[in-house]
């Protein structure tokens, strides 16, 4: 039988502190060539209504879990530019205004397809595990401040895994544009950790004194300014538009998940070959695209710095003690899936949750 299972559901089955020791293992052999990804791409569909229609896949191996899987998205994205910057928005058209994101998983003993599952949970974990174990491989050891941009779903699991691999945090500040959302964080915070958390008036305000800096937000421009960071202070953030000029030029370790660190986009009427950036300026509305080109060049070529592989298994210099260091989730990949949808695997096929449909409607007996 083929597992389908729901967000709540996955919820229910796995934490945090499983994921992230998932993906360290998965890491580790990434690091040792025992695992391997390939990079993801965007098809571009034309503009209706100041949007456009975004088809995405990414697809990775685990043979530690014997599993493969790819995940996709049936997006349609729109980018606004707002006071605080640019933001980049998945609107839920789905019926009944929901998502479409699902996780193929796959065995690599049989081949045959192990459950259907949507992305939204496992996407939000994924990420900020990822980042957490950054912070466990490069971030002081006596961290206890923690400034967190951004309040939504994505910063909400940012902050319980940045918990989990430096429990010497004691202090929390939180800023997003949103005060609403951004105090009710905090009050989650607090209230789940026993430290102090609160809710920031500003970037800066919640960036000053920080050991610890993440960025979890839908901008695709600057949140955090280098002029605000102490300078030993570590640097997270799931991608690197996020970053102010100069904090990867400063820093003395810069990090990466991966250095195929751009999506290859394909664009309807630009043509046959890709596009490789994030939110390349050839797919954005015009009045979006001209603040996107302004943006400089990286002081560092994210494409020759260490991954997390390599930090996994240890090959990498450490900087001098008190030195900056960032790590920049370039972009997600498919091999994240393939290891956590084999843990939500399991532990469904172990306590028996879900819905079973019959794996044959899936398979057929005309040779492909």
């Amino acid at each position: 039988m083929t597992l389908v299972l729901s967000n709540e559901e996955i919820g229910r089955l796995i934490s945090m502190e499983e994921v992230i020791d998932r993906l360290d293992l998965t890491y580790q052999d990434l690091g040792n060539g025992a695992a391997q990804n390939r990079p993801r791409s965007d098809i571009y569909g034309p503009f209706r209504d100041n949007a456009r229609y975004v088809f995405k896949t990414m697809d990775g191996m685990a043979p530690r879990f014997e599993a493969a899987a790819i995940r996709l998205n049936s997006d349609t994205i729109r980018w606004n530019s707002t006071p605080s910057g640019i933001r980049k928005d998945k609107q839920p058209t789905g019926p009944g205004g929901k998502w479409i994101g699902l996780v193929l998983l796959f065995s690599m003993r049989t081949g045959e397809p192990l459950a259907i599952i949507p992305d939204g949970m496992i996407q939000s974990m994924r990420v900020a595990a990822t980042n957490a174990l950054g912070a466990k491989y490069m971030a002081p050891e006596n961290v206890s401040i923690y400034a967190l941009m951004g309040s939504g779903q994505q910063a909400a699991a940012q902050a319980r895994a940045m918990m989990h691999v430096r429990p010497g945090i004691k202090e929390m500040r939180i800023f997003s544009p949103t005060a609403a959302n951004r105090e009710k964080l905090a009050r989650e915070i607090a209230e789940e950790f026993g430290i102090h958390a609160f809710a920031a008036d500003s970037a800066e305000q919640a960036v000053r004194g920080a050991d610890l800096v993440g960025c979890a937000t839908n901008s695709i421009t600057p949140v955090v300014r280098l002029e605000w960071l102490e300078p030993h202070a570590h640097v997270t953030c799931v991608k690197e538009l996020e970053l102010g000029p100069g904090i990867l030029g400063r820093s003395a370790l810069v990090a990466v998940h991966t250095r195929l660190d751009r999506p290859a986009n394909y664009i309807v009427g630009e043509g046959e070959n890709p596009i490789y950036d994030h939110d390349p300026a050839q797919g954005l509305p015009e009045d979006v695209a001209k603040t996107r080109v302004m943006r400089p060049e990286n002081e560092v070529d994210l494409t020759k710095q260490i991954d997390i592989g390599e930090l996994a298994v240890g090959r990498f210099q450490k900087p001098p003690r008190g030195s900056m260091t960032t790590f920049v989730n370039t972009i997600g990949m498919g091999l994240q899936f393939a290891a956590i949808g084999s843990l939500v695997w399991e532990k469904a096929v172990e306590q028996r949750v879900g819905h079973d449909i019959p794996t044959d409607w899936f398979l057929e007996d005309m040779h492909p």
